[in-house]
């Protein structure tokens, strides 16, 4: 039989919360109020995971959590931190402290069940005591946790953004173009091996395709499209080959749109929503509810599904001129 979960959380809402939730999924959690109570428990039976609060009345979780990683007998104990702190100092001082995986509340249940089946599965970014906070972090978002790559977003947005602004035209493009880096970065991921800081890798990525190819279009209205405009749209798609420019405009025009019709949700949303409702990506991820990372990887993706959509389209397809006089 596994052995159950334990949980040190002095709140009795979150203990009942997380035993709900947790054991929806088949899972057994045990808890303890204090570290005093917890340590006497991992004594008593060995847990199959430790997940552990920071703020408890007798000591933190970071200082638990360094206890046992100093001991041999527990380094490979999965350690998953549950906790209110969001700040990226917080979870990289989890991650130094020697947790394998870090949750922020409120709770979201499946992120819960996910996290909590990662670690017992060994999925989780695993403890070795090498490597950097940050490295240990980024780790742990290449395993899965999406809200690690957040942290890294909240970490390293403003300033990116700030350096990028010497390049850039304006705020807007340097915001664009940050975002850009963060959605490649994101897509290589695994490809991060801790040389040098993620702050200086990101940057070399911005800068390499700012000036290979990375060009944001103006911005403009749904009342351009509807005038016949919207071939502007294609000026923010990645081209690996110049789009023919001898086509008459309204055949651009025309295609253009057919090309956006054939992108699938959720991407096309979010390209209407980016380059044509003109919204930041702040704004699409409370419109649409979903983390800022998210906005902009799938921006990155609908880049790229809008061009293949556009090279994909059968020559017949490509638009005609129409005849003289014939609405457009």
């Amino acid at each position: 039989m596994t052995a159950p979960i334990l949980y040190i959380e002095d709140e009795e809402d979150y203990q009942i919360l997380v035993k709900r939730i947790l054991s929806r999924a088949g899972l057994q959690v045990v808890t303890a109020d204090t570290a005093a109570e917890g340590m006497k428990a991992l004594g008593r039976r060995r847990p199959s995971l430790l997940i552990l609060d920071i703020n408890l009345p007798d000591t933190d979780g970071y200082a638990i959590c360094r206890q046992l990683r100093q001991d041999p007998a527990w380094v490979d104990l999965p350690i998953l931190m549950l906790t209110v702190r969001r700040r990226p100092d917080e979870w990289l001082r989890g991650f130094s402290s020697g947790a394998n995986d870090y949750i922020s509340k409120p709770l979201n249940p499946p992120e819960l069940i996910e996290r909590v089946v990662n670690c017992l599965e060994g999925k989780a970014h695993q403890f070795t005591g090498d490597g950097t906070a940050e490295y240990n972090l980024i780790q742990a978002a290449v395993a899965g946790n999406r809200s690690a790559f957040e942290v890294l977003i909240q970490k390293y947005k403003e300033r990116l953004i700030d350096s990028l602004r010497g390049a850039a035209h304006d705020d807007a493009w340097a915001e664009d173009a940050a975002a850009y880096a963060f959605a490649l970065a994101f897509e290589n991921l695994s490809e991060f091996r801790g040389e040098a800081s993620f702050y200086t890798w990101v940057y070399r990525i911005a800068m390499n395709e700012f000036t290979k190819r990375y060009r944001k279009p103006n911005a403009y209205s749904l009342d351009e499209l509807t005038d016949g405009r919207e071939s502007r749209l294609l000026t923010a798609v990645d081209r690996t080959e110049p789009l023919e420019t001898t086509v008459a405009d309204r055949e651009v025009n025309h295609k253009a749109l057919e090309a956006l019709e054939r992108v699938p949700e959720p991407f096309r949303e979010v390209l209407e929503l980016y380059f044509l409702q003109d919204l930041s990506y702040e704004a699409i991820a409370k419109r649409l509810r979903i983390p800022e990372g998210t906005v902009m990887s799938r921006l990155y993706k609908a880049r790229r599904l809008l061009q293949e959509s556009w090279n994909g389209l059968p020559a017949g397809r490509q638009g005609q001129p129409p005849v003289q006089g014939q609405p457009v």
